[in-house]
C-alpha cells in the first residue's frame, strides 16, 4: 500500500510538471514575442521542441529526488535541489541543440523559456511542499493501528524502528506474543504498548480499530497461516517483518517474482535505471562532442605522432571493465613503438607502491605525446570507448590486466562501475599520490557517493584542470 501510494505522487508530481513545463513554454514565447518584439511563426512550428524538454526535465527532476516526498522537507532543500536540476537539465538542452544543428529554435526563446520554468517549477515545488507538511500534519490524526505479531525482545526494536521512520510511524495498540503471556508489568513498560497472546486478536478487532497486522518471524508455520488466513477475511492489511543483515556497503532491494516469490538482492554500487539512464546521455552527448575535438587533434597532430614514435597515432590497449570485462582501450601514442616491451627497462622508476605503474619524465614518451599529456589530449579517443559503452565520461580508473592480476579482494570493488575517463583520483590523486590504496579508496569514494551532481562537479573541475595543463 505504501508502495501504491509513493507511486501515486511520483506520477500526480510529473503531470504537474509536464503541465508546468508545458504552460512555461506557452508563456515563454508569449514573452518574446510581446517584450522583445521577435516576429515567429506559429506557436506549433516550435512544440516539437517540447518533446525533449519534457524528458530532459523530468530524468533531471527525478535524479535530483523530485518525486520522493523526502526533497519537499524543507523550502531550501526544493531550491537548491531545483537549481541543480535546472542547470543540468538546460546543458543537456543545449547539447541536444548543437548535437541536431537547430538553428531554428531562437537562443532567446530557450533562454526565456529557462527563466519561466525555474520560476513556475520554484513556486510549484514550494506549494507542494507546503501541502505535504500540511498532510503530514492532518495524518497524524488518523495515524494507521497496528497490531504487532512478536515476542519481547524483537517488539522492542521493531516499535524503536517504526518511530525512526517516518512512513512506518503508527499506532500500535497491542503486542499479541506467540505464547501465552506471562510477562509482569515490568515488560509492558518495556514495550510501550499492552501485551497479549496471539488467541486475544479476535478481542482486539471487536473491542478497538484495527488497520493492519504485522508479524515479526519467527514464526511457526500454522501460526503465520492462521493470521494470514484470519486478515485476509476481515479484509485488514497484513505486512510481514523481514530483517536481513545490515550491510556495511549497499542497500537491500525487493522485487516479486510473482507466485508469492520475492527476490530481496544486494546492491553495492546505483542501480537507478531512470538515473543511469540519464548518465547514459550525458555520456552519449559528451562523447559525441568530444570525438569532434579527437578529429581536430587527429588532424593536427596524427602525422607527427606517427612520425616521432614509427607506429600508428592510436594507441590500444587491453584493459579492465565493469565486474572484470576486457575492453580494449584508444589512446593517442605518445611513447615510441614497443613501449610495452621496455616498461621492464624502466619499472624500478614506478613512483607507485601497489600494482600500478605511473613515472615523471618518462623516456620513452615522445616530443608531441609530451605535449598532449600536458593538456590530457591524449585521452580524447577514449571518447569512442565512451560511445560503445565501455567506458563513462566519469568513473573509476581503467585498470590494465597485470595491475589486476595483483589485486587483493577488497581492491575488485573498484571494479563494480564502469570505468571513465576522468574520476576523484584523476582530480584529487594523479600526480600527489603514490599508494595504490589510496587510489582504491578515491574510486570506492566514488562508488559510494556517485551522484549526477557529482558527475557534473567532476566535468566542471576536469575542464579546469585541462585549461592549467599539469598532466605528465
Amino acid at each position: 500500500m505504501l508502495v501504491a501510494r509513493r507511486r501515486l505522487l511520483r506520477q500526480a508530481i510529473a503531470t504537474a510538471d509536464v503541465s508546468t513545463l508545458i504552460v512555461s513554454s506557452i508563456i515563454a514565447y508569449v514573452i518574446v514575442g510581446v517584450v522583445f518584439h521577435r516576429e515567429f511563426g506559429s506557436f506549433r512550428l516550435y512544440a516539437w521542441v517540447l518533446m525533449p524538454i519534457v524528458v530532459i526535465w523530468l530524468l533531471c527532476l527525478s535524479a535530483f529526488g523530485f518525486y520522493r516526498s523526502a526533497a519537499y522537507h524543507s523550502s531550501y532543500s526544493v531550491l537548491t535541489r531545483l537549481v541543480q536540476a535546472e542547470f543540468l537539465a538546460s546543458l543537456l538542452l543545449f547539447s541536444v541543440m548543437y548535437l541536431t544543428h537547430s538553428e531554428i529554435i531562437s537562443r532567446l526563446l530557450l533562454q526565456t523559456f529557462l527563466a519561466v520554468s525555474f520560476t513556475l517549477l520554484g513556486f510549484q515545488k514550494l506549494a507542494l511542499a507546503a501541502y505535504l507538511r500540511i498532510v503530514g500534519r492532518r495524518a497524524n490524526l488518523h495515524r494507521r493501528k497496528v497490531v504487532l505479531v512478536s515476542d519481547i525482545d524483537k517488539a522492542e526494536r521493531c516499535l524503536r524502528l517504526m518511530q525512526a521512520r517516518a512512513s512506518l510511524v503508527a499506532d500500535v495498540i497491542r503486542v499479541l506474543t506467540p505464547t501465552a503471556v506471562t510477562e509482569n508489568g515490568l515488560a509492558l513498560a518495556a514495550v510501550g504498548a499492552p501485551l497479549g497472546s496471539i488467541e486475544d486478536l479476535r478481542t482486539v478487532v471487536q473491542d478497538q480499530v484495527l488497520d493492519e497486522v504485522i508479524p515479526v518471524p519467527p514464526l511457526e508455520g500454522p501460526v503465520l497461516e492462521r493470521i494470514s488466513r484470519w486478515c485476509s477475511a476481515r479484509g485488514i492489511l497484513l505486512r510481514i517483518w523481514l530483517e536481513l543483515p545490515c550491510p556495511a556497503i549497499g542497500y537491500w532491494a525487493a522485487e516479486y517474482f510473482g507466485d508469492g516469490a520475492f527476490l530481496v538482492s544486494l546492491a553495492a554500487v546505483p542501480e537507478n535505471p531512470a538515473y543511469l539512464l540519464l548518465k547514459r546521455i550525458i555520456d552519449f552527448s559528451g562523447a559525441a562532442i568530444g570525438m569532434i575535438l579527437c578529429g581536430i587533434v587527429y588532424i593536427s597532430y596524427g602525422r607527427r605522432l606517427r612520425r616521432e614514435s614509427g607506429d600508428s597515432p592510436i594507441f590500444r590497449q587491453d584493459r579492465i571493465g565493469k565486474n572484470g570485462r576486457a575492453f580494449t582501450l584508444y589512446k593517442f601514442r605518445t611513447m615510441c613503438s614497443g613501449a610495452e616491451q621496455q616498461k621492464s627497462t624502466v619499472s624500478l622508476r614506478n613512483e607507485m607502491h601497489g600494482p600500478i605503474f605511473k613515472i615523471r619524465n618518462d623516456p620513452r614518451v615522445t616530443t608531441i605525446g609530451r605535449k598532449l599529456r600536458r593538456r590530457y589530449l591524449d585521452e580524447l579517443p577514449q571518447f569512442w570507448n565512451v560511445l560503445r559503452g565501455d567506458m563513462r565520461l566519469v568513473g573509476t580508473r581503467p585498470p590494465t590486466l597485470d595491475e589486476t592480476a595483483a589485486y587483493s579482494e577488497h581492491h575488485h570493488r573498484r571494479l563494480s562501475m564502469k570505468p571513465g575517463i576522468t574520476g576523484l583520483w584523476q582530480l584529487k590523486g594523479n600526480g600527489s599520490i603514490n599508494e595504490f590504496e589510496q587510489v582504491v579508496k578515491l574510486d570506492c569514494e566514488y562508488i559510494d557517493r556517485w551522484s549526477l551532481w557529482l558527475d557534473a562537479k567532476i566535468l566542471v573541475k576536469t575542464i579546469s584542470k585541462v585549461m592549467v595543463g599539469d598532466g605528465w
